[in-house]
């Protein structure tokens, strides 16, 4: 009897806790003050760069191009390491799915002070365990397993989905700095104009009715100049956060527009020549991470079916137990099982075949979502590249006709007044460009979320 104690004893010692609990607290200032510490000239940042092929003789970075946001994003953006941290948290669920029913241990221990001649001390123990049918621990498993694959796209998604804000931002960087030009032209031209008929007016040959014309002209354009130069400090403010930096630490560096730009002009013109629509349809249908996304889910979904049917065949709790009384040594064993409802099954698994039904019905959708934005996107592209040609035409007419104009200010048949108003039109036709190349720029950041691949840098990991 004490042989069979001990090893119950023992059993149940190895169930209890060996994992004492380790407290971490998150401490708002010391975050604060990582944040504002971070910078590019972090070593493990470095490091990092060198892993992902940046050139060592390049380090530090010595500004900010479309590989160094990228690469800055994937170390630094917080958003991307909650996405692996959860990931890293679903993945544990594979060895839970994989764990045995737990078990259970018994004492009993009686006592009785009746005349009958029955046994005054009465001592015994139990063992009980689960025996699970139809390979339910399996598919708690192939649950799981699809789950963390689920997950595991989703992180992909967040990164990418990171990556294309992160690139619309830039774009909306780009797109004010060249309006903020373009207005600042404007405004020295209206400026310069302003003062010119301040004369005219001063000697009569021009009305102050003129002179206020213009003099609100200039104002508006003022406000739109402070209004651009205001969104254009809002979006860095925005890039620096999609990076992961403050905005003083990212500001340590410039960023390198140029080189951003015909980044973006190079890869858009490229990827039209080098693509059709059925080599377009198949990168979206097989690089979408939304629709493997989702093709995981129906995979979920049967494995949940499953369950609900093997869920059918009943499990077994054995219990085998000793007794000792009255001098004798008894051995026992009892089996039990729930027993199960049809019906129960039936409304079960007719549920688990709806969600299965539901998720091939979002498979389905999303995939002529995507081949319908996978065959208009080479003639949106296409037209946007058409306006642009057309443009840079107007601008080709424009230049001619300004060298004409300035030629004729020369000769002396206009005077300054007359050519700063011809001029001055011109803006228009700047703007016009401006936005037929900008509208170019996000064709192909649509066509980078339609094939899900990068076309304006290399992948990185």
């Amino acid at each position: 009897m004490r042989i069979i104690t001990i090893l119950l004893f023992s059993l149940f010692l190895l169930g209890c806790a060996a994992i004492p609990y380790e407290e971490a607290k998150v401490d708002a200032v010391e975050v604060n003050k990582l944040i504002t510490e971070l910078d590019i000239y972090n070593e493990e940042f470095e490091e990092f760069l060198k892993t992902n092929g940046y050139p060592s003789n390049n380090l530090p970075i010595k500004d900010w191009g479309l590989r160094e946001l990228l690469l800055a994003q994937l170390f630094f953006n917080y958003d991307i390491k909650n996405a692996k941290a959860s990931l890293d948290w679903v993945r544990t669920s594979e060895n839970i799915a994989l764990l045995y029913p737990p078990s259970s241990i018994g004492i009993e221990i009686g006592r009785g002070d009746s005349e009958e001649e029955l046994s005054k001390n009465i001592f015994g123990g139990g063992f009980n365990f689960t025996f699970e049918s139809a390979n339910k621990r399996l598919i708690r498993y192939e649950i799981a397993f699809n789950e963390t694959q689920s997950a595991a796209l989703q992180y992909e998604l967040k990164i990418w989905d990171a990556r294309a804000k992160l690139l619309e931002q830039i774009v909306n960087l780009l797109e004010r700095q060249d309006l903020i030009t373009i207005t600042k032209d404007e405004l020295r031209s209206k400026h310069s104009i302003l003062q010119m008929i301040k004369k005219r007016v001063g000697v009569g040959i021009l009305s102050q009715v003129q002179l206020d014309r213009v003099t609100l002209e200039l104002s508006a354009i003022n406000q739109m100049l402070l209004n651009l130069q205001y969104d254009q400090e809002k979006v860095r403010n925005e890039i620096a956060t999609s990076v992961g930096l403050s905005l003083e630490k990212f500001n340590l560096i410039p960023v390198n527009t140029q080189k951003i730009k015909a980044m973006f002009n190079k890869a858009s013109a490229d990827f039209v020549a080098e693509n059709e629509v059925g080599n377009i349809k198949y990168k979206a249908t097989t690089n979408s991470k939304m629709l493997r996304i989702l093709l995981a889910n129906y995979a979920v979904a049967e494995s949940l079916l499953k369950y609900e049917i093997a869920k059918q065949y009943p499990d077994f709790n054995f219990s085998p137990a000793y007794t000792y009384d009255l001098g004798n040594y008894i051995w026992n064993i009892g089996i039990e099982t729930i027993i199960g409802s049809t019906d129960r099954n039936k409304v079960y698994i007719e549920r688990a075949k709806k969600l299965r039904e539901t998720e091939a019905t979002k498979v389905l959708s999303y995939q002529i979502e995507i081949i319908n934005a996978a065959e208009r996107l080479l003639d949106d592209f296409s037209y946007g590249l058409a306006l642009k040609r057309d443009v840079e035409e107007m601008r080709e007419t424009k230049n001619n006709l300004k060298k004409q104009l300035v030629k004729r200010f020369d000769n002396g048949i206009l005077d300054r007044l007359e050519l700063e108003l011809e001029l001055i039109k011109f803006n228009e036709i700047e703007r016009s460009y401006h936005k037929a190349l900008y509208n170019v720029m996000r064709k192909g950041l649509f066509a980078e979320s339609t094939v899900q691949e990068p076309i304006f840098t290399e992948q990185f990991n």
